[in-house]
């Protein structure tokens, strides 16, 4: 009990500290990375005392995450002058460094999600014995932060199998998308030598979401698979990748795949959107086993140009009852759905990410609520 009141008493105290100072440091470094003057590392920490008071451990309780914070908001003042003077003048990247040594895991793993966030850059020494440490979850956060932190061979632990879950993908591939955009490795050759069919599968979402044209051929290869999992994402790449070369060979598989790869060929048809595979997704409406797959082809038809629409209008008039239903839901503006927002954002030639990467940088645009540092 006594442990339980401590630590309760800590957490408490820590937040009322970031609550206190949240708003006037962030107004403080905000102004600071915005301002067209240029500021050495003594200007900033100056300024900074000047306000705020000296430096000392409590004060990095709110400055961190509250600097996480501001980058979220201010992510193309990263490369200026003032940025570097901010952390230099700070000493941000010592005083996250420093906390690697921790032993407690919980303070090493929030350590290794800042440098990230923050974009900093430490020695591989550093990072190195944790990438090899038996905790899991900090093996996962320092390999994920490697590839973003590291300025030696970031991509190095992707030769070994890493235990990928759907949030390490979804933080690995936000690695990718801040550090590593212009300078990227050529993901076929993990897809072909990976006995990990996790990793395979996230490699794969990585060749169709950099558009990775010279990795079409390894993906080809993955259609035939014995896991279906593995299937569906190969059908979903070479979709997204508007591979019509590989359109016909997708359909001659639809009756045959189960109903994940099947979901998956009619999505990779849309994304195609060769306009010749309408007589398809007819019969693929007309045979379709369930309410839940009647509805993705019908919102696949609805989404397939002028003669999706087409044929759309006369399944309005002729379907009755629950079937009349589902096109309605599908025809509704106001109903959310990935499938056609990731459509109409490929129509207009915007970028996609993961529908699960998209919704977490929305929420990062806006300032989100702060946890404490350890």
């Amino acid at each position: 009990m006594i442990t339980v009141f401590v630590v309760r008493r800590d957490k408490e105290r820590r937040e009322k500290i970031v609550r206190e100072l949240r708003p006037r440091i962030f107004s403080f470094l905000r102004n600071i990375l915005i301002s067209k003057d240029s500021y050495s590392n003594e200007d900033v920490l100056n300024m900074f005392v000047e306000n705020f008071g000296a430096i000392t451990k409590k004060t990095y309780i709110s400055l961190i995450p509250t600097l996480e914070d501001v980058v979220k908001q201010e992510k193309h003042q990263l490369e200026s002058h003032n940025y570097d003077s901010v952390i230099r003048g700070l000493n941000i990247d010592e005083y996250l460094e420093k906390r690697l040594d921790f032993s407690n895991t919980r303070v090493r793993l929030r350590a290794f999600q800042s440098l990230s966030r923050l974009d900093l850059t430490i020695s591989d020494s550093k990072i190195l014995p944790h990438t090899y440490s038996k905790n899991s979850s900090l093996r996962k956060e320092s390999r994920s932060s490697y590839v973003g932190v590291s300025n030696n061979d970031p991509f190095k632990f992707f030769d070994q199998d890493n235990d990928l879950n759907q949030w390490d993908q979804i933080s690995l591939l936000q690695q990718f998308v801040l550090h590593h955009q212009d300078n990227l490795p050529n993901f076929s050759k993990w897809i072909k030598y990976s006995k990990d069919e996790e990793q395979i599968k996230f490699f794969i979402k990585l060749v169709a979401h950099f558009k990775q044209s010279t990795s079409v051929n390894s993906l080809t290869e993955y259609l035939d698979h014995e896991d279906h999992s593995v299937r569906k994402e190969a059908i979903l790449a070479i979709g997204k990748m508007r591979v019509k070369e590989m359109e016909n060979r997708l359909i001659k598989m639809y009756f045959t795949q189960p109903m994940s790869c099947q979901n998956a060929i009619v999505e990779a048809v849309l994304y195609i959107n060769s306009g010749k595979s309408i007589g398809f997704l007819k019969n693929a409406y007309q045979m379709a086993s369930s309410h839940e797959m009647k509805k993705l082809i019908a919102e696949i038809i609805y989404l397939y140009g002028k003669p999706g629409k087409a044929y759309f209008e006369e399944l309005y008039k002729k379907e009755t009852g629950f079937n009349l239903l589902i096109l309605k839901h599908v025809q509704n503006p106001l109903i959310p759905s990935t499938l056609r927002t990731y459509y109409e954002s490929e129509q207009i030639g915007n970028d996609f990410s993961e529908g699960d990467l998209k919704n977490k940088q929305h929420k990062e645009k806006n300032i989100s609520p702060i946890v404490p540092l350890d």
